[in-house]
C-alpha cells in the first residue's frame, strides 16, 4: 500500500501502524532531511515523493510497480495535505494554488497514475483494492482565515463522491475518510502561518485582522495541548481498521467532532444560526444587513 506525506502526523502514524500489522508500507517523503524518520523500520519503504512534482510521481509509480511485480497494489492513503491561514483580503494566490494543487489535484494524480496497479490487484485477489481520500471537517463546514484550505477539502470531498461512481467501475473502492481537529503539526503550522501572513500585510491590515489573528493562534494552541482530541496514532488506527474492511463505506468520520458537525451542525442548524456560532467563536466583528 501507498501513505503519502508519510514523515509527520497522520500519516507518519498510518505508516507505523500498518506496517506492524504486517502491510508493505510505500511511505512517500519530500525532502531527504526527513529520509530518517521513515528509514530503518521493519516492512516500510520510503519513497521519495513530492505530489506536486510530475517527474518524481513518474519515479515513485515506476518504483512500486517494480516492487509489487504481478500482485499489484491494495491501497492508497492520500493523506498529505498542507493548509495556509490568511484573511481573504490578503491571501496569495501563488500559496493558495500551492494549497490546491497538494491537497486535491494531488490525490487525483497520484491515483490516477497508480489506477492499473490496483486493477491488477483485483485480477489476482477477492478482497477489491481501495483509495481512502484523507479530508476534514474544514471541508464540510467552513471556518474564517483559511479560504482555500477549506475551498481544497470541500472539493476534495466532491473528488471523492465521484470517485466513487467512477472507480466502482472498476472494481475500487473509494473511502471518504473525515478526520477531527488532530493534535498534529498541522495545527502549529495553522497557527505560524496566520501569524506569518499578519506580519507581511500593510500597517491597516495588521491593524484590522491583529486581534481576530491572535485570537485564531490561540484557539489553535489550545487545541494543540487538548486532551480531548485525538492523536495521530489514534487516528491511523481507525484508518487501519477501515483499509483491513472487506468491504469499506463510503464515508467514516475519525473523531466526534467530524461526526458533529457532518451529522448534526450542518444538516440541522439553520445557516444563520451557524455562521452567528462560527463568527462568535472566531471574535469577527461583521458588519450587520
Amino acid at each position: 500500500m501507498l501513505i503519502t506525506g508519510a514523515t509527520s502526523g497522520i500519516g507518519q502514524a498510518s505508516a507505523a501502524r500498518f506496517a506492524a500489522e504486517g502491510y508493505q508500507v510505500f511511505a512517500t517523503y519530500r525532502k531527504p532531511a526527513d529520509l530518517p524518520a521513515l528509514q530503518g523500520r521493519e516492512n516500510i519503504h520510503p519513497v521519495e515523493l513530492d505530489v506536486t512534482d510530475a517527474a518524481q510521481l513518474e519515479a515513485a509509480v515506476e518504483l512500486i510497480a517494480r516492487e509489487v511485480g504481478e500482485d499489484g497494489l491494495y491501497a492508497i492513503v492520500n493523506n498529505a495535505g498542507i493548509t495556509y491561514a490568511a484573511p481573504f483580503e490578503f491571501a496569495d494566490e501563488k500559496r493558495a494554488r500551492e494549497v490546491m494543487d497538494v491537497n486535491l489535484m494531488a490525490p487525483f494524480r497520484i491515483t490516477k497514475a497508480l489506477l492499473p496497479l490496483l486493477i491488477r490487484h483485483n485480477s489476482r485477489n477477492e478482497v477489491r483494492s481501495r483509495v481512502v481520500n484523507v479530508a476534514s471537517w474544514a471541508g464540510l463546514m467552513s471556518s474564517p482565515f483559511i479560504p482555500f484550505y477549506n475551498a481544497s477539502k470541500f472539493a476534495l470531498v466532491g473528488l471523492s463522491e465521484s470517485m466513487h461512481y467512477d472507480l466502482g467501475l472498476l472494481g475500487v473502492h473509494t473511502v471518504l475518510a473525515v478526520p477531527g481537529i488532530t493534535r498534529t503539526p498541522l495545527l502549529e503550522k495553522t497557527t505560524s502561518g496566520g501569524i506569518e501572513s499578519l506580519n507581511q500585510m500593510p500597517a491597516a491590515g495588521r491593524e484590522r485582522y491583529r486581534d481576530m489573528l491572535d485570537h485564531y493562534a490561540t484557539m489553535s494552541a489550545s487545541s494543540r495541548d487538548s486532551r480531548l482530541l485525538p492523536t495521530a496514532e489514534r487516528i491511523a488506527g481507525k484508518l487501519h481498521r477501515i483499509v483491513d474492511r472487506p468491504k469499506p463505506r463510503f464515508k467514516y468520520h475519525l473523531a466526534p467532532d467530524a461526526w458533529l458537525v457532518d451529522e448534526l451542525v450542518t444538516r440541522l442548524l439553520p445557516w444563520r444560526l451557524r455562521a452567528a456560532i462560527n463568527a462568535r467563536a472566531h471574535r469577527l466583528a461583521l458588519h450587520p444587513g
